[in-house]
């Protein structure tokens, strides 16, 4: 009896560890297929040879292991358009899509996925792990021409009615953009309004005006063009050069004038927000105190040169000599460079030399800072300077 339960219970081990790992490694086939063809490409094996799918779905996979989603796509399509049921291939383009988090990317991905599981099944517990949160396409809020942050202190208004066919038209141009549509194809007038749309709902209204522009010279009569650059006028205080053009679009489609103050008002709201993040904030440059107590001993004496544009180094320093300040009211111009005498104002922090090596120098003007931790003596020449320090 103990022998038959001893024989039961080694069956049903063996066979949930084989259970188990029969389902890790149909988990990890797309894994064993990488490492198959890096393994293959390594030794110069024919399964990566020059223009085989294998070496040209290493080459998609470079790009997706690097987090270049959007070069991965191109390539993993490329495979798809000659090898349509190439499992793999199918999951790695819809992934490389869905991970660009655009959603109209993000719809065109399911294709290619749902293609995938019908190839290979095993391939959905895969996609639990490289794709946890997902949201099923569809699920997220259509975007709104403006999303911008309302100031605390205005006061709340009536949400204006959604008007449809304008979202429709940003979709639409999103959609056909994401997938390669003709509407956005270049030199369309498409191609320049989705630029404008990119740029208007980032509040970048200057930009998304010169691009509604360009759109409007290939297709004047674009309501919802019209419309979004009225509104991209308007956000910028433009509001008289927004005139027209809001005319034109509320003409073809009268339901547009519902909602023009709430766009045109959450739009000045973000573009104000964005001016005032490109205000550069300076610091005031500290007032140079001059005078006080004069620091007495060597002050050794530089100037400073430009050595010119692109130049490495910019600056350099040139040794001056130095001289010594005696609290007698006298100095020495180098060890051995000839004594004088100087006068010194504590309130304007002036020197004058009185007589001697730096009187007969002749500078326009010597001034002392106290510093921190090192006295300085400017001596200012006509069109260049002595910068002379002393460690306090």
């Amino acid at each position: 009896m103990v022998r038959k339960l001893y024989l039961i219970l080694l069956c049903t081990l063996v066979m949930s560890t084989s259970t188990a790992l029969y389902a890790q490694g149909a988990k990890d086939e797309l894994a064993a297929y990488v490492q198959r063809l890096k393994e293959s490409s390594a030794k110069g094996g024919s399964e990566t040879a020059f223009m085989s799918v294998g070496s040209d779905f290493l080459y998609a996979q470079e790009y997706f292991e690097a987090g270049n989603y959007s070069s991965a796509e191109y390539s993993f399509a490329n495979i798809v358009r000659s090898h349509k049921d190439h499992a793999f291939a199918n999951y790695q383009l819809a992934i490389s899509l869905i991970k660009q988090n655009n959603p109209e990317k993000a719809k065109l991905a399911q294709e290619y996925l749902e293609h995938a599981f019908a190839l290979n099944p095993s391939l959905k517990a895969r996609f639990a792990i490289d794709v946890p949160a997902r949201k099923e396409v569809g699920a997220s809020a259509p975007a709104t021409p403006v999303e911008a942050k309302v100031p605390a202190n205005s006061t709340p208004k009536e949400t204006a009615p959604v008007t449809k066919d304008l979202e429709d038209y940003i979709e639409r141009l999103k959609h056909s953009y994401a997938t390669g549509g003709q509407e956005t194809q270049i030199f369309s007038a498409g191609q320049e309004a989705i630029l404008g749309i990119q740029y208007y709902e980032k509040g970048e209204f200057r930009s998304a005006e010169t691009s509604f522009g360009l759109s409007l010279a290939r297709d004047a009569e674009s309501p919802y063009a019209n419309y979004l650059m009225a509104v991209s006028l308007a956000a910028q205080g433009k509001e008289v050069e927004a005139k027209p053009f809001l005319q034109k679009a509320t003409a073809a489609d009268n339901t547009l004038v519902q909602r023009y103050a709430g766009d045109v008002a959450s739009g000045k709201a973000k573009w104000n927000e964005l001016q005032a993040a490109k205000q550069i904030k300076t610091t005031p440059v500290a007032k140079v105190t001059y005078g006080g107590a004069l620091v007495y001993g060597d002050y050794v004496c530089t100037e400073t040169f430009w050595n010119g544009p692109n130049a490495n180094p910019l600056y350099r320093y040139e040794d001056r000599g130095y001289f010594a300040l005696k609290k007698d009211g006298t100095y020495r111009w180098l060890d051995n460079g000839g004594t004088g005498k100087y006068s010194y104002n504590s309130k304007t922090g002036a020197i004058t030399w009185l007589s001697g090596p730096l009187k007969d120098k002749a500078p326009k003007a010597s001034n002392y800072q106290p510093g921190t931790t090192v006295a300085q003596v400017t001596v200012d020449f006509e069109g260049y300077s002595w910068e002379c320090g002393c460690n306090k």
